[in-house]
């Protein structure tokens, strides 16, 4: 493979790496927004959560905070 296919390659991986990053931030927003919006488990716990539940829900939404995005 020469100096310049390389590169072009290279070029196209980053592209799509920055595509994929664009998608995953819409999905982390989308995803945190389904706990904190009005109605849901961490806001006014209107879906009526048990403690356990509740303690469930910050752990997952801790971890989609995590998530590297832009």
């Amino acid at each position: 493979m020469t100096k310049d296919e390389l590169i072009a390659k290279q070029q196209l991986q980053i592209e799509e790496y920055k595509k994929m990053l664009k998608e995953n931030t819409e999905l982390k927003r989308d995803l945190e927004m389904m706990f904190y919006a009005i109605g849901q488990p961490l806001n006014d716990n209107i879906l009526q959560f048990n403690k356990e539940q509740q303690k469930w829900c910050f752990r997952v939404v801790s971890l989609v905070e995590q998530l590297n995005a832009l």
